[in-house]
């Protein structure tokens, strides 16, 4: 068995567009054949055919050594202290392109791919699409952090006693995104398109569930004012807690939108001695109602309807249907939410 020691920590596999390997792929493939792994399993676990796989073999049993020879293949285009300093430039920030990084180290004669071979073989690093999340000032990463501290000790017992709220868009055409099976030249085919509507109809709902069931989802009429809000907790909010609730204590949820947090609103849950429960600004990823439109919005993702009307009732009996198995999922992963928002430190989370 050849035993191979290496100094240099093992990275990530380098992107496969580029043939040569990095110094951390011939490690990691060092170390598995040192563990008795076959060529084909090691090419397998590093994304490299076999037969790359035995060539590094070969040339480390026949010259002790995984470096090429001097003087083989192309020469770089960049020095060391160059690919070194594009490392260090997309380390130090993330949001630099290619072309900004060529034009700051004066190097606008070479092409994009030489600037980003030293990134990839480098292995640390990747570029991906940025992830929407709402934006969250330093004051209210304090604030979610001190709010999920506050209810850390809160058991299943009470997060079952929440019924949670929120408004939310769904447009008459579903627009998430689908998988097709196409032939590699059929990409613009009309079969493998998908079509979009710059002013597609739109309509916004209002609904409520807790770990007991699914409460009311109403259809908001118009603009959605405090008026239309108080009325919407008088009737649906009042109809879903005595289906969900009978005359048990409960705490309802909603997040601070104006209309949420206006006199009026704030007057009718004095009134009608309403336990509201206090929220984290920008958090909604600590509302579990948040993955519930999402499934309900994929549940309806083959809608045929042509008005608003039609899509509402879609979305209805959609919503009507949906299990209490996953209605309590989604709640007993408040725990792990409040976890995940104090180990990101106030910042978004994947939930």
């Amino acid at each position: 068995m050849i035993v191979f020691s290496f100094t240099t920590a093992c990275s990530k596999p380098s992107n496969k567009t580029f043939c040569q390997l990095s110094i951390g792929e011939k490690s990691i493939i060092g170390l598995l054949h040192a563990e008795g792994n076959t060529l084909r399993s090691i090419g397998k676990k590093v994304g490299r055919g076999w037969s790359t796989i035995k060539r590094v073999l070969d040339r480390f049993e026949s010259r002790k050594s995984l470096d090429r020879l001097p003087g083989t293949g192309k020469s770089r285009k960049l020095t060391p202290t160059e690919r070194r300093d594009i490392v260090l430039k997309v380390k130090r920030d993330c949001n630099l392109t290619a072309r900004e990084i060529r034009s700051d180290i004066g190097r606008d004669d070479v092409c994009i791919n030489t600037i980003l071979r030293p990134i990839h073989e480098d292995g640390e690093l990747n570029s991906y699409w940025t992830t929407n999340k709402p934006f969250i000032s330093k004051n209210n990463q304090l604030l979610r952090v001190q709010w999920c501290k506050e209810h850390l000790h809160w058991t299943k017992a009470d997060w079952d006693k929440v019924i949670w709220s929120d408004e939310s868009p769904f447009t008459l055409r579903f627009n998430g995104r689908r998988r097709v099976w196409r032939r590699h030249n059929e990409r613009y085919h009309v079969k493998a398109l998908k079509g979009t509507f710059k002013h597609d109809l739109k309509i916004n709902v209002w609904g409520c569930f807790s770990a007991h069931g699914v409460g009311k989802i109403s259809l908001i009429e118009g603009i959605m004012d405090t008026k239309v809000y108080t009325l919407i907790l008088d009737n649906e909010l009042r109809d879903s807690v005595k289906t969900l609730f009978k005359k048990k204590q409960y705490i309802f949820q909603q997040d601070n939108d104006p209309k949420h947090k206006a006199k009026k609103t704030l007057e009718y849950f004095s009134d009608n001695g309403i336990r509201v429960l206090p929220w984290p600004a920008q958090s909604p990823d600590l509302n579990p109602i948040e993955n519930l439109w999402s499934i309900l919005n994929n549940k309806c993702k083959n809608r045929q309807t042509t008005n608003a009307k039609g899509l509402f009732e879609d979305l209805e009996r959609a919503w009507n249907e949906l299990g209490v198995d996953l209605l309590h999922k989604l709640v007993d992963s408040m725990p792990k939410r409040l976890e995940a928002v104090i180990a990101a430190k106030g910042m978004p989370t994947k939930y």
